[in-house]
């Protein structure tokens, strides 16, 4: 026998295709429907996904959840996603501490240097080869030894924060700025320290270009050789 269908009445307006569908075709015909559904929810919320501030074009990563101070979503390798993201910090407040030193190094070292031939070199990506081996040996173990003291012997991002220490607190506040409760100052550090990581860097590379310290340069500045 026939399916019988709904009468169109006043109380029923609305008719569904469904309805004149053979019940041996109509559970068929409704699995692509909920199919592309599913797929068209799936798309509005990938495309939803919040972003980045620092990078607007790429998702925030899950880790970067704007907790710790500075966070600002910038992670575009997506390394917070394996490596823990405080061991993560961690290795950025001390990258940025020592180049906030290595930055007024190499301006320091244009004027003033230890006594000595080995120390005259105003150039500091030339006098780094010049310092003997064992001297070089015993900066290094100094600072293995430091790190393995200052953390207890935890180093891996395994076990340096098991037990909640905060990254980067060594208790060092000598002018009693309360870094470890003041949200401001910790953001004061670690912007100078990012800034201070990217200045090196142009120190650096300026000084193997153009063979002038920092100040001569600015002072001095002559165009870049090119040599075909």
């Amino acid at each position: 026998l026939p399916t019988q269908h709904p009468q169109l009445t006043p109380t029923n307006p609305h008719l569904s295709m469904a309805a004149f569908v053979p019940t041996t075709v109509a559970p068929f015909v409704g699995t692509p429907v909920r199919a592309r559904a599913v797929s068209r929810s799936t798309a509005v919320v990938s495309m939803s996904a919040e972003k980045s501030a620092s990078l607007p074009f790429l998702s925030k990563p899950a880790a970067c959840d704007g907790s710790m101070v500075g966070d600002v979503g910038f992670d575009p390798l997506a390394i917070s996603s394996f490596i823990d993201i405080k061991w993560l910090r961690e290795s950025e407040l001390k990258h940025g501490r020592i180049c906030m030193l290595a930055a007024l190094g190499f301006i320091v070292q244009e004027f003033a240097h230890l006594p000595g031939a080995v120390f005259s070199n105003k150039l500091a990506t030339e006098a780094f080869g010049q310092v003997p081996s064992a001297g070089l040996a015993q900066i290094f173990i100094f600072c293995g030894l430091a790190e393995f003291v200052l953390h207890k012997g935890k180093m891996t991002p395994l076990n340096m924060h098991a037990d909640g220490a905060v990254p980067g607190a060594l208790g060092f506040d000598p002018l009693n700025m309360k870094k470890a409760k003041d949200s401001r100052v910790q953001l004061q550090e670690l912007k100078n320290g990012r800034l201070a990581m990217i200045a090196v860097g142009g120190f650096i590379h300026q000084q193997w270009i153009f063979k002038q310290g920092v100040i001569e340069q600015l002072t001095n500045m002559h165009p870049m050789k090119v040599v075909f």
